[in-house]
């Protein structure tokens, strides 16, 4: 038996999320309202006979107990592990490090002391004065453990190698190279040295930045097993806390960290790297869902901002993000990148240098990511004409199909559709089409001139939708027989917004007077589709045929619905299928009686037409 065999083989599931969550019986198992997300009717179950849990709502996952403390308390599986063989009373064996590693991390620590030496030395005079001048002070020199390396190429090899290490294993963990002469020197020369460790405290290897002009400005200890830079953020390991408590702040450089940390800005971290990883975001989504980038506002900054940020966009998909609350129970909350804009030519350790207030407002002015990113495709796009509208619909289309719908999705439809000086209703109708819907960020191809259609101009149509608003609102009449339609009934946007507006304007109207009500002021998607309609011809029939007309096409629509939320279900559980008694997928069963029932009303209609 695995030591993670034996925790969870001395722990009670239902015992530690009861802890958490307030669950009831229900048969053999426990139900509650889902911690993960927001519901009214439970959708969270423990099955104690499988010591597992599972979502049958949004969040459509499950797992044991270790995920559900690692997804309840934003945990790695380490971390969880290692709390839950506390409460089990289990003795965890020592990470199992293989013994390279373990070498290589006793160097990283023994190399940070002699740099921490030389710079305290008579060679760390002007280093000393060049991290005075930066603002840098000696708690924050000691903590971060900055150091400086010498710059002859041979002292740290040398001192290393008297310390009993070979030759072999310095040029393993990183600090010393061979060069093409096949002598081996100290990687770092005349360096001001950054200690660089994972979020669990290893000290896993360094930056480096020069002080005497020499290139590359930066330079880190090589990439392998233990320095993954794509997988690390600076100050993680001091920070976490705070990232967990006030959200992340994210900066540039090791000195931007520092700083933020030195004026008691606890929740502030470097990324590695001119942009942000799915690595690192990843990791910082689970401590929080509050992520705000710092990062420079030049041409070149701002194109690794907006690499950033569409990593950003693409992670926080899901929109939900659990925060742990003071009485042990989790809370869903909305995931909120943002970015601050920084003021010109100036770097975050300057302002905070100059006035920590001023860098608090930054942080608290941060604007929505989303924002950020709309605003840097219509500013760099062709605002003059249809086809250049077009394509920065289509570029934003992508960030804004990522959000998760209601104020978010409204607010950066408006602001595009402000931006492109344009109705929000040819925004809305131009997002909807499937292939700007689908559409990702790809070079420019060659487009024939349909392809290169305005997503202001005509819409594709659906003639069963048209159908039946052409029945609505040319025959008042029949207004009885719609009782069952609903708006969700209508796939394409301005069908659903012409049946919306027929609602309101109520019974007891004739048919010029409806089509008054329902017109409205602006050339939009909407109203010419109400053009369309009325001016496109029906086939003649009587008020019976009418009305068994509309019944048909509303029963079909109906039909289509319920077949597209099954979809929808059935593709929710594809890819992970829920570990459960029978009965347990009720919504889908549901959902198979409406269409069978549906189905066969729609034949009894049939057969009562054609007789």
């Amino acid at each position: 038996m695995t030591a993670v065999d034996d925790v969870k083989s001395r722990l009670d599931i239902v015992e530690i999320i009861s802890q958490r969550v307030p669950l009831q019986r229900s048969g053999n198992s426990y139900k509650a309202p889902c911690p993960f997300h927001q519901e009214k009717t439970p959708s969270f179950h423990v099955f104690p006979d499988r010591q597992s849990w599972r979502c049958f709502g949004a969040c459509a996952t499950g797992g044991d107990v270790l995920s559900f403390v690692m997804k309840a308390e934003g945990l790695e599986f380490g971390e969880a592990l290692k709390q839950m063989a506390q409460v089990a009373g289990v003795t965890l064996p020592q990470r199992g490090q293989n013994p390279q590693n373990e070498a290589a991390y006793k160097i990283n620590e023994d190399t940070r002391a002699y740099f921490q030496r030389t710079l305290a030395s008579a060679q760390g005079v002007s280093t000393r004065e060049y991290l005075e001048k930066r603002g840098v002070d000696k708690q924050a020199i000691e903590a971060f453990g900055v150091g400086l390396s010498p710059s002859d190429g041979e002292s740290l090899k040398n001192h290393l190698i008297r310390e009993g290490y070979s030759p072999e294993e310095l040029v393993s963990a990183g600090v010393v190279r061979v060069g093409d002469d096949g002598v081996s020197h100290d990687l770092f020369r005349g360096r001001l040295m950054f200690p660089i460790r994972d979020a669990h405290g290893n000290l896993v290897g360094f930056g480096a930045r020069t002080l005497d002009g020499t290139e590359p400005k930066y330079l880190n200890s090589p990439q392998g097993p233990m320095f993954d830079k794509s997988r690390i953020l600076y100050a993680m390991d001091r920070a976490r806390t705070g990232v967990r408590k006030n959200g992340a702040v994210i900066v540039e450089g090791y000195m931007d960290a520092i700083a933020a940390h030195q004026a008691g800005f606890k929740n502030v971290i470097a990324q590695m790297g001119t942009a942000l990883t799915e690595f690192q975001v990843d990791e910082i989504r689970r401590l929080t869902g509050k992520m705000t980038m710092a990062l420079d506002q030049d041409a070149a900054g701002q194109n690794a901002t907006l690499r950033s940020l569409d990593v950003v966009l693409q992670n926080f998909r899901t929109k939900t993000v659990n925060k742990q609350r003071p009485d042990g129970t989790t809370q869903t909350v909305d995931a909120d990148p943002r970015i601050i804009v920084m003021p010109p030519g100036q770097d975050p350790d300057e302002v905070i240098h100059r006035s920590p207030s001023d860098w608090t407002n930054l942080v608290e002015s941060a604007i929505p990511a989303i924002t950020f990113r709309i605003n840097a495709i219509t500013g760099r796009g062709d605002l003059t004409s249809p086809e250049g509208k077009a394509r920065c619909v289509a570029e934003a289309a992508p960030f804004i199909h990522l959000l998760a719908g209601g104020i978010q999705q409204a607010n950066a439809i408006e602001q595009l559709a402000g931006n492109l000086s344009v109705p929000i209703d040819t925004v809305k109708a131009a997002l909807s089409r499937p292939s700007v819907a689908r559409r990702t960020r790809q070079p420019e191809q060659p487009r024939s001139a349909a392809s290169t259609a305005s997503p202001f101009a005509k819409l594709d149509h659906d003639p069963m939708e048209e159908y039946c608003l052409q029945l609505l609102l040319g025959h008042p009449e029949v207004r009885e027989m719609a009782g069952g339609l609903r708006p969700e009934f209508f796939t394409r946007h301005e069908n659903r917004e012409l049946f919306a507006r027929w609602l309101d304007v109520g019974p007891g109207m004739d048919k010029d007077k409806t089509l008054a009500a329902v017109r409205r002021d602006g050339d939009d998607e909407v109203t010419a589709q109400l053009k369309t309609l009325t001016e496109k011809p029906m086939i003649p029939s009587d008020a019976t045929g009418r009305a068994k007309s509309l019944a048909e096409v509303v029963t079909r629509l109906e039909e289509r619905n319920l077949k597209n939320l099954k979809m929808e279900e059935v593709k929710r559980f594809a890819d992970s299928p829920p570990d459960v008694e029978d009965g347990e997928q009720d919504d889908i069963l549901l959902l198979n009686e409406q269409i069978k029932k549906n189905e066969g009303l729609r034949r009894g209609q049939a057969q009562e037409i054609s007789g």
